[in-house]
């Protein structure tokens, strides 16, 4: 199945300055193993880009608009 992840991720600095990422996920059935993969991919995201610190991540079921 496939998922949206959505991260949120704020300057550290600044929590009201925030950005968002989407982030396609397939992963089985199961929408706990999305959002494991989802944690992963965000961490990897959030290391890319110094100085913003997640503020939320959810997961959606199918592709956003």
């Amino acid at each position: 199945m496939l998922y949206t992840a959505v991260l949120v991720a704020c300057l550290a600095s600044s929590q009201g300055d925030c950005r968002t990422h989407e982030m396609l996920i397939t992963a089985g059935p199961n929408p706990i193993t999305a959002y494991v993969e989802a944690q992963t991919r965000a961490a990897e995201w959030l290391a890319q880009h110094p100085g913003l610190a997640q503020h939320s991540l959810t997961i959606h079921p199918g592709r956003s608009a």
